[in-house]
C-alpha cells in the first residue's frame, strides 16, 4: 500500500490480503421453502495467483453465502466476488473478482511446498473484527500431524501454531 505502516519491513505481501465481506442467508430446515434472516460477517483472504485471478479464504467464512465482496488494504472500495469452489472437509474456498482494477497491482503469497518444522516461525495477517486495518500477528509452529476436522470427520495434515488468531482473521495468511 501507499501508506507507511512499517509493516512491509516483515517481508509479508500485505498487498495480497484482502477482507472478506459476506452476506450468509442459512437455510431454515425446518420450514424448506423459508430462509432465515440474513446476517452479515467478515474475514480475510489472500491473492496466490495473480493471473489466474486466484483469492484463497476459509470455507466458513463464505458459508450459505448470498454475496461475498472482497476489499484490498488502504481501498474503500468493495469488489463483487464469485465463489469458485469449497473444499468443505479442509475448511477452503477459492474466490476470484471479474472487475480488472482489482488486481491492479495486487501482491501474491507464495505458497510452500514444504511441510514447516516445529518451532519455525510464523506471520499470521488478517482483518481481525473491529477494525478497518490490517493486522499481524506472530508465533511459532507448536505441532505438526494429522487431525481429525471436526466439521467433516476427515483426517487431514494439521498445522497447530501458537500466534493470536481472532475472529476475522479466518481465511488469511
Amino acid at each position: 500500500g501507499d501508506d507507511d505502516d512499517g509493516l512491509e519491513d516483515l517481508g509479508v505481501p500485505l498487498d495480497s490480503v484482502v477482507k472478506v465481506w459476506c452476506v450468509h442467508s442459512t437455510p431454515n430446515f425446518s420450514l424448506p421453502w423459508q430462509r432465515r434472516r440474513q446476517y452479515r460477517s467478515n474475514g480475510s483472504g489472500f491473492c496466490i495467483d495473480k493471473k489466474r485471478r486466484v483469492i484463497l479464504t476459509n470455507a466458513h467464512c463464505i458459508e450459505w453465502h448470498t454475496q461475498v465482496k472482497v476489499q484490498r488494504r488502504g481501498s474503500d472500495t468493495k469488489y463483487l466476488a464469485k465463489v469458485v469452489s469449497v473444499g468443505w472437509e479442509c475448511d477452503c474456498a477459492v474466490l476470484t473478482v471479474e472487475d480488472d482494477e482489482f488486481w491492479k497491482d495486487i501482491d501474491v503469497v507464495q505458497l510452500s511446498k514444504k511441510v514447516p518444522h516445529l518451532e519455525e516461525p510464523v506471520l499470521c495477517v488478517g482483518f481481525p473484527v473491529g477494525g478497518d486495518t490490517i493486522s499481524v500477528t506472530s508465533g511459532v509452529v507448536s505441532r505438526v500431524e494429522v487431525l481429525s476436522y471436526a466439521a467433516t470427520c476427515a483426517d487431514l495434515l494439521g498445522i497447530q501454531i501458537d500466534a493470536a488468531i481472532n475472529a476475522g482473521n479466518s481465511g488469511g495468511p
